[in-house]
């Protein structure tokens, strides 16, 4: 069966009209809505508005890093020597021995506590230590402790007195501590818990 040139022309004038008709009915479904668009552009300039702040600021970020970086090397100065709670802990005796004895104040009993995990890699080493002195040297020696080089803190005092021969004699006794760097988290192990520190 042979087509004519006319049938030709309305089968094409038919399909452009089929497809056009489809176009209209169907096509916002098969082209994505100008909404869309705008809200996915608008989307996208605020990514990039972000992007290009964090880039602007990368000096800043870099100068604040230099600056937490130097107050850790320094804050690390202060800690006590080691990783070892147990040398640290006899490190810190014998610095409340030197202490004491600089002062005239004659340590009867010391008295290592067990060591407190404060947070990640971060250890408290604490001694109790009982002394035999006059008020004066008491205050001598709480000075001498808190501006002590490295980091020592008077964390507990108890004063107890005896009267003896019309004169009272004070007996303190002292917790003392100070921090070391504990060896570094291994990976997969979690740091200390928020609970953990609320108990120290």
């Amino acid at each position: 069966m042979k087509i004519s040139t006319r049938e030709k022309r309305f089968l094409i004038a038919g399909s452009i009209g089929v497809v056009l008709v489809l176009g209209l009915l169907f096509g916002d479904q098969w082209m994505p809505s100008r909404q869309g668009l705008s809200s996915s552009l608008d989307y996208k300039k605020k990514l990039l508005l972000k992007y290009r702040e964090t880039v602007n600021q990368e000096e800043a970020y870099k100068a604040r890093l230099q600056q937490y970086q130097e107050r850790l090397r320094l804050g690390g100065v202060r800690l006590l020597a080691g990783d070892n709670p147990s040398i640290a802990g006899a490190e810190l005796q014998r610095v409340l021995a030197d202490i004491a004895s600089r002062i005239g104040v004659e340590i009867s009993r010391k008295t290592p506590q067990p060591e407190q995990k404060i947070q990640d890699n971060l250890i408290k080493v604490s001694v109790s230590i009982e002394t035999n002195c006059m008020p004066d040297q008491l205050v001598q020696l709480i000075a001498a402790v808190e501006s002590y080089e490295k980091f020592l803190i008077v964390d507990e005092l108890m004063i107890n007195s005896f009267r003896i021969q019309k004169k009272t004699e004070i007996r303190p006794n002292l917790k003392v501590s100070g921090y070391i760097l504990g060896p570094p988290l291994k990976p997969g192990e979690k740091p200390a818990s928020a609970e953990s520190r609320a108990a120290n």
